[in-house]
Parts: structure tokens; C-alpha cells; sequence
């Protein structure tokens, strides 16, 4: 318990920091549409044989996967996620967990965020004699927006100040419209959107840019990856157990569940979801799932993703049973061709009785001819 509240700590100190660099909030932004996906995976294994002794003294792994879909609009929306994580020893899997999600949105109004939704979710986790998979539907409340565009529009402005090519900030206003001219889908050409990107600066600023600063406006608007959205939604209703993990009677279930997306800045992303299902006697029997995930570019070549898992699940007059793993990767993109990461990852399977530790380096280099 107490690890989990030092690595949410640190998670929250540097949100706290990160947040508080600008002065505009990135979640001030909302998008017409959005259109996100994703998809993560990491892997770290510890290997030691001293050949003094008799057998390997340390073979242990952790492989982890994240995949997450999201279409929001103003009628209609719908989530997909996955989520594992497999922990091996001696180079074979010995335990993990795995959640998978979907749902869809129907908004009542455009005007407030309230929707009726259906969906399906499955689980499975070491200990657990077989997956356990629910239908639901019901009521919910929350919206999710892609901010990248104003994600954007503030790193523009950082590298233009960083460089002098503007005298001072552009402001929140002008930061806003140049965000929804990069989100904007109105223009013809690519051309077209830098250079009303570019003017916009510039009558913000009351200067000129150069050639070179144009190009850079340029790489910074046309740039892929680093997407960030923010939004919350939370849900409640009532569903179906398809399969018991534990081959108990099937039976309806009350469900409820909760998402946040957070962007503290430009190079961050916060998620969290948080999901329980159960009978009506759901304070004996239910399934609590729990994630959060933070994700932090240090720089050009430097990046940082921290993640923390839980899937609790209590049978019918039987004891709880928790797994958790929380993971922290540091990644070096030293090349076109070369990466370098420094993981470590801390695990507890139900059966286990204590926390265990893998840290590990890995390197990887190819080369083209």
C-alpha cells in the first residue's frame, strides 16, 4: 500500500509542476470531433547467471499492452480499450491480467453531454479459473475532446520565444483561434492552413517571421504522435454476466464505471478508468478494475511512462482476490535506427504475498544499406 501511494505521488507531483508552466489550460480547448487512437507495448527482462553456481540466479520479465480507441461527436460516440500485462519467468508466462472494454455513447442533446450506452467488458487474471465477460447498458454523463491542436499552438509558441523570433507570449485568444485553424478540416491545402497559422502570429506579435521560423510553424502543425485529449464521463446501469470467473450461477449485475483523460501540458497525458460490476448483493460478490496511466516527453529523444494496475475480484463467500503491476519505462530515441530503455515494474499476483521488483536496459540497433 505504501509503494502505491509513493508512485501515485510522484505521479501527481508531476502533474502539479507540469500543469502549472501554463497559462492556459489545454482542456479549454473542445474539438467538433475527435478521432484518437493508440496503441502502447513494453517488455523488460532481467536475465543473471553466474556460472560459479548452479543454475540461473534471475530470469524474470514483464511484457505489458495498451490499445485505446475513442470517436467522440456530437450525436454519437464509442470507446474501445485493452489493457495486459503478462509476467514471465525462466522465459515463459507464470501470471498477469488483461481487461478489454467497449462501449457506445448516444447523446440525447447536443447542447449537455448526457447519453444512454451499451457495452461489453471481459477480464481475466491469474487465479481466476476462467475470463469473466459482462453486458451492460444504461445512463451516463461527460464528453471527451482532442486537444492536440492547442497542444500545438503552445509548443509553436515555445519555440518561437525560445529562439526570439516573437517579443512575448501571443496570448490565450490568439493561442485559441490558431488552435482551431490547425484543428480546422476547412482548408484545401496543407499550405493553405500553415499560412493562415503563420499570419495569425504574426499580427499577434506584431513581427515577421523568417524563412527558417516558418518551416519550423510548419514541422510543428503537420507533426503525428504525441496526441493528447482531455474529458471525463461517468456511467452507471444495469447488465448481464455472460461468464463467471469463477463458474458461480449466472446472473444480472449493477455496473458503474468512471473515465478521466488529462493533458497537464503539451508533453503529457493522464488517463484513468475505473470500473465495478456486481449482483445486487454486490458488497459479497463484485470486480473492481482500476488504471491510470502518465505519460511525459522529456524531450526530443527522452520520454516517460509510468502505469499502475489493479483487478480485484470477490467471489461469493471466498476471499478477495488482487492482482497488481505498476510499471515505469524511460526510453531513449538516440536515432533513426537506435532506442535505448530503462524500465523497472513492480508486480503482485493474487497468489503472491509481497511485492516483487524487475529492472532492466535494453538496446536495440539495426542498420540500413
Amino acid at each position: 500500500m505504501k509503494r502505491t501511494m509513493l508512485f501515485l505521488g510522484i505521479m501527481g507531483l508531476v502533474l502539479g509542476f507540469g500543469a502549472s508552466a501554463l497559462a492556459i489550460g489545454l482542456c479549454s480547448y473542445v474539438s467538433p470531433e475527435t478521432n484518437l487512437q493508440s496503441i502502447g507495448l513494453s517488455m523488460s527482462y532481467h536475465y543473471f547467471d553466474d556460472f560459479a553456481d548452479a543454475g540461473v540466479e534471475t530470469s524474470v520479465g514483464l511484457a505489458g499492452l495498451d490499445y485505446n480507441l475513442l470517436h467522440d461527436s456530437p450525436d454519437f460516440g464509442y470507446t474501445l480499450t485493452a489493457n495486459g500485462e503478462l509476467l514471465l519467468a525462466d522465459f515463459a508466462p507464470v501470471s498477469g491480467l488483461a481487461d478489454v472494454a467497449g462501449t457506445y455513447r448516444y447523446y440525447f442533446t447536443q447542447d449537455a453531454p448526457a447519453f444512454g450506452f451499451g457495452g461489453i467488458e471481459a477480464s481475466v487474471a491469474s487465479g481466476q479459473l476462467q475470463p469473466a465477460v459482462y453486458i451492460d447498458a444504461g445512463l451516463g454523463y461527460g464528453r471527451f475532446s482532442d486537444v492536440t491542436p492547442l497542444a500545438k499552438a503552445v509548443k509553436i509558441e515555445k519555440q518561437l520565444l525560445r529562439v526570439n523570433a516573437i517579443p512575448g507570449p501571443l496570448g490565450d485568444s490568439a493561442l485559441l483561434e490558431i488552435a482551431q485553424m490547425i484543428g480546422s478540416g476547412e482548408y484545401a491545402t496543407a499550405d493553405e492552413k500553415v499560412a493562415a497559422v503563420v499570419n495569425r502570429i504574426q499580427a499577434a506579435s506584431g513581427v515577421t517571421l523568417n524563412p527558417r521560423q516558418v518551416l519550423k510553424v510548419e514541422d510543428l502543425v503537420l507533426a503525428t504522435g504525441d496526441v493528447r485529449y482531455c474529458g471525463w464521463a461517468v456511467q452507471a446501469g444495469v447488465g448481464y454476466q455472460l461468464v463467471d470467473p469463477y463458474n458461480n450461477p449466472r446472473t444480472f449485475l449493477v455496473t458503474a464505471s468512471a473515465d478521466a483523460a488529462f493533458a497537464p501540458n503539451p508533453d503529457a497525458q493522464v488517463l484513468f478508468h475505473a470500473g465495478l460490476s456486481g449482483p445486487l448483493n454486490i458488497l459479497d460478490q463484485n470486480t473492481l478494475r482500476l488504471r491510470a496511466s502518465y505519460s511525459y516527453v522529456l524531450s526530443e529523444i527522452t520520454s516517460l511512462r509510468a502505469s499502475y494496475t489493479v483487478l480485484r475480484v470477490q467471489p461469493l463467500g471466498d476471499p478477495a482476490s488482487t492482482s497488481q503491476t505498476a510499471a515505469l519505462l524511460l526510453g531513449f530515441d538516440i536515432g533513426s535506427s537506435t532506442n535505448l530503455g530503462l524500465q523497472a515494474s513492480l508486480s503482485k499476483p493474487a497468489d503472491a504475498t509481497a511485492w516483487s521488483l524487475d529492472a532492466s536496459v535494453s538496446a536495440a540497433v539495426t542498420f540500413d544499406y
